[in-house]
């Protein structure tokens, strides 16, 4: 239990950041520097076209050539939080404006249509900041968001979108914890989306009534990132138990895992990305910032950037 205490600081403290200082000059797709240091990843993506995108509190950057070469995307340089990817390509995030912009803070929610490069308000602006983000794949209207601290105009706790985030409710629950903090990673499964899994500080978390009831089904179990594998109902996470951690696959909605590999020992995964195109690629940004890429189904794995270095 020592590893799962551990984790457990590591995890409090990279997801409980709010807003930190963002990059002066324009983001348009200008190359990132040799020496350039990648810090607080709040997204990952990974796309059809085999490019790679980290979201941070500096802007969301790419690589098309597994990490040789990096470029910033688009001409905002947005302090990313809850960055998602749908199952329809849509990217979509929360978070902080850049210094050199003129949109009020929080940004509510952004949605783009093209990788990145161009946002457009979807709702909420000046008021809320998700830190938590996801979809259900089979239904991309459907979303839900986490605010974890109270703001002026919005209680904490887990929001529903049954419009592609145009309107938001409060979904009234129960069993969940007091510091929503302790929600690190939300799925809702592509085949029933009234059941959503949780990986929270206490264990996983189930809801077989669209967030309304939560129920603890695996105390046991830390679970710092849940994914679904693109065209299947599979999920993918990171989970630490007792005595091992790594990548696992559930192929019957989170009742059962196993263990792929990728023990990363005192670190965890963050965000999983998978190329919708081909699942054998996998991408995964762990709490100390270090990216690794795997491109047979998570048997072997690369690292494209070490706890903030990119590998160019």
């Amino acid at each position: 239990m020592k590893k799962i205490k551990i984790l457990t600081g590591i995890l409090v403290a990279g997801l409980s950041l709010s807003a930190c200082s963002s990059a002066d000059d324009s983001a348009e797709n200008k190359k990132v520097d040799s020496d350039y240091k990648v810090e607080h990843v709040h997204g990952l993506a990974y796309t059809k076209d085999n490019a790679i995108y980290l979201a941070s509190h500096e802007g969301l950057i790419q690589t098309k050539d597994n990490g040789e070469n990096w470029s910033f995307t688009g001409d905002v340089d947005f302090d990313f939080m809850g960055f998602h990817v749908q199952s329809d390509g849509t990217m979509l995030t929360s978070g902080h404006p850049g210094p050199e912009s003129d949109l009020p803070d929080p940004l509510g929610l952004m949605e783009s249509n093209d990788n990145g490069q161009n946002w457009e308000s979807k709702s909420l602006l000046g008021e809320v900041d998700f830190h938590v983000l996801t979809s259900n794949d089979s239904n991309p209207n459907l979303l839900f968001g986490v605010i974890q601290m109270e703001s002026d105009k919005y209680e904490a706790g887990i929001y529903k979108s049954i419009d592609k985030g145009s309107s938001w409710e409060k979904i009234k629950a129960t069993g969940l914890p007091e510091d929503l903090h302790g929600i690190y990673t939300l799925v809702s499964l592509p085949s029933d989306e009234n059941v959503l899994l949780a990986g929270t500080n206490g264990g996983v978390l189930r809801s077989e009534n669209g967030g309304k009831n939560w129920e603890n089904v695996d105390n046991s179990r830390l679970i710092t990132s849940i994914s679904t594998i693109p065209g299947t109902n599979d999920l993918i996470s990171y989970s630490i138990l007792e005595n091992e951690a790594g990548v696992m696959i559930s192929k019957d909605n989170g009742a059962s895992w196993k263990n792929i590999g990728l023990d990363l020992g005192e670190d965890a995964v963050a965000y999983f990305a998978i190329n919708p195109e081909d699942t054998e690629k996998i991408a995964v940004v762990t709490f100390e910032n270090s990216l690794l890429i795997s491109e047979d189904g998570g048997q072997n794995w690369e690292t494209l950037m070490d706890k903030g270095t990119l590998k160019n």
